[in-house]
């Protein structure tokens, strides 16, 4: 298997992969088009003497990483060494998400490539590019501390209100629950609910700390947490 270091070091230029994004929305935003940013990421590459290549995503939000195809090919590639630089016109364009942007930081560290955000001045390469991101990054960690402080807080008020999880075996697995969500999570659940924590940031806090989802998986979605709560209350099966 070939060094992706090898590949960056091979090429005379650098490559940078321009990753532009508008929702259907944004379509006709001022300053949000494909047109827009393509001239920009353009200038910007050639500015720095870098090559580059555009990375058009149309149609597609921001809310996660793996609804866009394009950037997760993209990504990809810069894992692979096939190109050095995800570069970007403003933050909003990559990811909406603190935690997944902290995630792309960490990956571009651990795999050896860049990323230049216009907007946001981010750039990887540089000390105030990587203070800024370190910003962002403890930023995200920050909000993943609230989320545990109001869980447990939920929680401590629920066992003063008389609630308590239960230790006995069930007798049976309620129908319609998603194999895998145990009734501990459930409960969890419920309590952060308790506590005024939207599907998002539950969502978030259960992905952050890992566990696991009805598949087996490790990311959690709104509409999966709000799935286990519906099908708490399916009858159980006979």
């Amino acid at each position: 298997m070939s060094n992706p270091a090898t590949k960056r070091t091979a090429r005379p230029r650098p490559l940078a992969l321009a990753y532009i994004r508008v929702s259907t929305v944004e379509q006709a935003e001022s300053g949000a088009s494909l047109d827009a940013q393509r001239a920009i990421l353009t200038a910007e590459a050639e500015r720095r003497g870098w090559d580059v290549e555009l990375v058009p995503e149309e149609g597609r939000s921001a809310k996660s990483i793996t609804g866009r195809p394009r950037l997760v090919e993209a990504l990809g590639r810069l894992d692979a060494g096939e190109a050095d630089v995800l570069l970007a016109v403003r933050l909003d364009r990559v990811s909406r998400s603190v935690a997944d942007f902290a995630g792309l930081l960490d990956r571009a560290a651990r795999r050896g490539w860049g990323l230049v955000l216009l907007d946001p001045s981010i750039d990887t390469a540089n000390p105030a590019g990587r203070f800024t991101a370190n910003v962002l990054a403890s930023a995200a960690q920050y909000e993943r501390e609230l989320i545990g402080v109001r869980t447990r807080e939920g929680m401590a008020q629920r066992k003063a209100d008389g609630w308590a999880p239960t230790t006995k075996k069930p007798q049976g697995r309620p129908a319609g629950r998603p194999r895998g969500v145990t009734a501990e999570t459930v409960a969890r659940i419920e309590a952060d609910r308790a506590a005024g924590l939207s599907f998002a940031k539950i969502a978030e806090a259960l992905t952050a700390e890992g566990v696991p989802t009805s598949q087996g998986g490790r990311r959690w979605y709104p509409g999966s947490v709000r799935d286990a709560l519906v099908a708490k209350s399916a009858p159980v099966a006979g």
